[in-house]
């Protein structure tokens, strides 16, 4: 799986991304520029090496997406950070999981700012596949709520959701079919819910 996994990566940024050069080796990546030192490359992981930052404010964003894609390359997926498109009315992502786009985004406040970064996060795109890490104290309960409140006023948002709690201890997939079923369980019937449980939403690449 990994290896198809990589290999609907590379198809895409052949596509996409034919003069691009990507680079997957933590020497590399350190010695690229002053900002990038101390930065570690996670396996199954590669940069565009027009992302290497030139500024403490650009160090931080990469460092933050590295450790998001370490958590996802960890459960078995091969995930690249991409460039960063500027222009009229262009709404980058951040990085190829598995052959999709996907946005990632970092959470360290309450539920309000949860809510806020999702929804900032959809308005890239209906069918935008969205990664969110949670570094807080706020529940999956909570975040699984926000996130239907979303969709639920933008029934045209489609794509997929991945949610990590505590620094990538665990790790939950959805689709966004799963909140427009019914409103997600709530906190007595967490049990309901989960990544082992919720595989049937997955695409078949996302693991």
């Amino acid at each position: 799986m990994e290896t198809e996994n990589q290999a609907a990566n590379e198809a895409y940024i052949q596509c996409n991304y034919p003069n691009e050069k990507f680079i997957s080796d933590t020497a590399e990546l350190q010695s690229a520029g002053r900002h990038s030192k101390g930065l570690i490359m996670p396996e199954n992981v590669k940069v565009a090496i027009s992302r290497i930052p030139i500024n403490l404010f650009q160090r931080e964003v990469l460092r933050k997406e590295l450790r998001q894609a370490e958590i996802l390359s960890k459960l078995g997926n091969s995930v690249y950070l991409i460039p960063e498109e500027r222009g009229y009315k262009i709404k980058p992502k951040d990085a190829i999981v598995n052959g999709k786009l996907f946005e990632f985004r970092t959470v360290e406040g309450n539920a309000e700012t949860f809510q806020w970064e999702f929804r900032q996060a959809k308005k890239k795109g209906a069918d935008t596949n969205v990664y969110t890490s949670v570094l807080s104290d706020i529940s999956k309960e909570e975040a699984r709520h926000r996130v239907w409140l979303v969709l639920r006023r933008h029934p045209e948002y489609t794509g997929e959701i991945i949610l990590s709690f505590d620094d990538g201890k665990t790790t939950y997939f959805w689709g966004y079919k799963f909140f427009q079923i019914k409103k997600p369980p709530a906190d007595k019937r967490q049990g309901q819910g989960g990544k082992a449980e919720l595989n049937h939403n997955l695409s078949p690449h996302l693991i």
